[in-house]
C-alpha cells in the first residue's frame, strides 16, 4: 500500500514521485537548450550595389525601417566591377547591375535570374558634341569618345542608325568615364557618349546634345539579379526585399522632398540635387515589372535579344548564352 501523500506519476511499470520526476524535467530542459544552441543564426541575405541613383530606393527602404525585421544586408561596393566580382565569389546573394553586365555574368553562370527591373535610362545617357556639330550626320569622319561597355555601344549604335551612319564612318576613341571631361574640354574628341555627372558639366561648357537614351527607350536597363538556388532556398527573404523596395518607391512618389533629404547624405549631394537625378530614369512599378518579367514574349525579352546581338558584334560576349529563362516574376508582391 502506498502511504505517501506525495502525488505519483505512472510511466509504464515504473512509479515516479515528484522528487524523482523533477530532475528528469531539468535534464530534458537542459538537452533542449543544448539543441537550441546548436542552431545556427540566420545568415543575412547580402544585396550588393554600386553608387547609382536608381539603386537608392533600396537604401531608402532601409532608412525608412522597411528592412528592420528582415535578415537582409545591403552592401555598397565601389563599382559595378566589384559587385560582379563579389557575386561571382558568392559573397553576395543578390546584385544590382545593368542588363549588359548581367549577360556577361551569364556566360559563366547559367543559373542567374532577373527578379526586378529597377529602371530604364530615359535621357540619362547622351551623345554630346562640340558646338560646331549641330546634327547627327555631321558626325561623319569625327572622333567620338566612348567607353568600351555595352551601354556605350547601345547608345552609339542608336545614334549612328538615326544618322544613317555606320561605325566605319567615324573614328571611335576608347575612353573610360574618368577621362570623358578632360578629353572633351581639351579637344581630343569631337563628340562623346557619357552620363551624369559629366553630362551636365559638358552641357554647361557649351556641348550640344545630339542624341540621348530617351530616343531608344528601354534599351539601357538596370536590374536586380540572384541565382536559382537562392530563390529555392530563401524565397521569403527575397519577397520581403522586393516588398520593401516597392514600399520605398511608393514613399518616394508620395513624399519626394523628404525622400530627397534621406537620400542626399549617401549620395554626397544636397537634397535639391537629388530629384533632378531621377529625370533621366523611367522606373517600372509592380504591374509593369510583372509584364516585363513574365514568361513568353515581352518588351524586356526583345531588348535582351537586341542587346545580346550588339554585344556579340562588339565582342563583349564570346560564347553562346541561353536567355530563354533569364527572368522570374514569382517574387514580386501580389504574385502567387
Amino acid at each position: 500500500m502506498i502511504t505517501s501523500t506525495m502525488p505519483v506519476y505512472f510511466t509504464g511499470q515504473k512509479i515516479l514521485n515528484r522528487r524523482t520526476y523533477a530532475p528528469l524535467l531539468s535534464l530534458l530542459f537542459f538537452c533542449l537548450m543544448l539543441m537550441g544552441c546548436d542552431e545556427k543564426p540566420v545568415k543575412p541575405l547580402r544585396v550588393g550595389t554600386n553608387t547609382w541613383i536608381g539603386y537608392e530606393t533600396l537604401y531608402l527602404a532601409r532608412n525608412l525601417g522597411f528592412l528592420d525585421s528582415a535578415p537582409i544586408r545591403l552592401v555598397e561596393l565601389p563599382s559595378a566591377t566589384e559587385t560582379i566580382h563579389a557575386f561571382r565569389n558568392r559573397t553576395l546573394e543578390v546584385a544590382a547591375l545593368t542588363l549588359d553586365e548581367t549577360l556577361t555574368l551569364l556566360e559563366s553562370e547559367s543559373d542567374i535570374k532577373i527578379i526586378l527591373v529597377i529602371d530604364f535610362s530615359h535621357g540619362g545617357d547622351v551623345l554630346l558634341a562640340q558646338p560646331s556639330i549641330t546634327t547627327l550626320p555631321k558626325l561623319k569622319g569625327k572622333r567620338i569618345g566612348v567607353e568600351n561597355t555595352a551601354v556605350g555601344a547601345i547608345l552609339l549604335d542608336g545614334a549612328l542608325s538615326e544618322a544613317g551612319l555606320t561605325p566605319a564612318d567615324i573614328e571611335i576613341v576608347p575612353l573610360t568615364v574618368d577621362e570623358h571631361l578632360f578629353a572633351y574640354l581639351n579637344g581630343e574628341v569631337d563628340g562623346i557618349v557619357t552620363f551624369e555627372p559629366v553630362k551636365n558639366q559638358l552641357l554647361s561648357a557649351g556641348a550640344v546634345n545630339l542624341f540621348d537614351s530617351s530616343q531608344i527607350p528601354e534599351r539601357i536597363v538596370d536590374v536586380l539579379i540572384t541565382r536559382r538556388q537562392v530563390i529555392e532556398d530563401r524565397p521569403q527573404d527575397l519577397k520581403r526585399l522586393l516588398s520593401a523596395y516597392f514600399e520605398a518607391l511608393g514613399y518616394l512618389a508620395e513624399a519626394p522632398l523628404d525622400s530627397a533629404k534621406r537620400i542626399a547624405p549617401r549620395m554626397g549631394l544636397s537634397s535639391d540635387q537629388i530629384l533632378p537625378q531621377y529625370a533621366g530614369l523611367k522606373i517600372p512599378d509592380i504591374t509593369e515589372n510583372r509584364q516585363l518579367l513574365k514568361n513568353g514574349n515581352s518588351r524586356l525579352k526583345a531588348n535582351i535579344a537586341r542587346l545580346t546581338e550588339i554585344m556579340y558584334r562588339k565582342e563583349l560576349l564570346f560564347k553562346p548564352i541561353d536567355t530563354r529563362s533569364l527572368t522570374d516574376a514569382s517574387l514580386l508582391p501580389g504574385t502567387s
